[in-house]
């Protein structure tokens, strides 16, 4: 099988439904990601509890004893990402080895026979909300739209490694307005969040202390 064919085939979507990838279905929740995955519930991260409930969940398929094709499949690891419980980005890292050769062109095409044809090409510009990659860090080659799901391919300046981003547009936009509420909550909380564990660290240091007191008191002679 040629790597465009096996690139091609990992995407099990029509393109009159891309809100899937593989089995996975934009909107599901982190329970059920979890089940088709095998993932256990501590390979859930927490980003954020709030103001929106913020998590990933980090999987690779070849490690999985649920892999279907592991000789061929290209996929190196997959991040799903979760507002409030509702998934809205599939992160898709292709693993160089099963991808190496490929041309821009290569890839574009394999995916156009799953998506349909792209977004009128524009300049060449750096892709956004890729897990371990920095906006900068990635240039975006194509993309793909049905409704509110966004489709893109992007390749790493690093290491010309290519990845494909699934999401769901509002959602992605809700998350991404929850993260930056967060951080500014987190900001202004801090100095009392740090005052308030100060005070729990002296009064657990006095408890200690007086416990030692009473305990050698008792036994200490001179």
């Amino acid at each position: 099988m040629c790597l465009c064919a096996t690139v091609g085939a990992v995407v099990s979507v029509s393109a009159a439904d891309v809100e899937h990838y593989r089995e996975f279905r934009l909107g599901s929740s982190a329970a059920s990601v979890s089940s088709l995955t095998g993932s256990r519930e501590s390979d859930l991260k927490t980003a954020h509890q709030r103001p929106a409930l913020l998590q990933d969940l980090t999987w690779s398929p070849r490690y999985s004893l649920r892999r279907v094709i592991p000789d061929v499949d290209p996929v190196r690891q997959m991040v799903f990402s979760f507002y409030n419980d509702q998934l809205y980005r599939i992160a898709v890292q292709y693993d160089q080895t099963r991808t190496a050769g490929l041309t821009n062109d290569d890839m574009i095409a394999a995916l156009t026979t799953i998506y349909g044809p792209r977004l009128t090409p524009k300049a060449p510009r750096a892709a956004r909300q890729i897990p371990g990659n920095s906006p900068s860090s990635t240039e975006l080659l194509a993309e793909w739209q049905q409704g509110d799901t966004s489709v893109s391919l992007h390749r790493a300046a690093y290491d010309s490694g290519f990845g494909l981003v699934v999401m769901s547009v509002p959602l992605e936009g809700l998350a991404r307005s929850a993260s930056a509420s967060a951080v500014v909550m987190d900001t202004r909380e801090a100095p009392a969040r740090e005052a308030a564990l100060l005070k729990k660290q002296q009064d657990e240091a006095k408890v200690a202390e007086e416990k030692a007191r009473t305990t050698n008191r008792g036994v200490f002679r001179p």
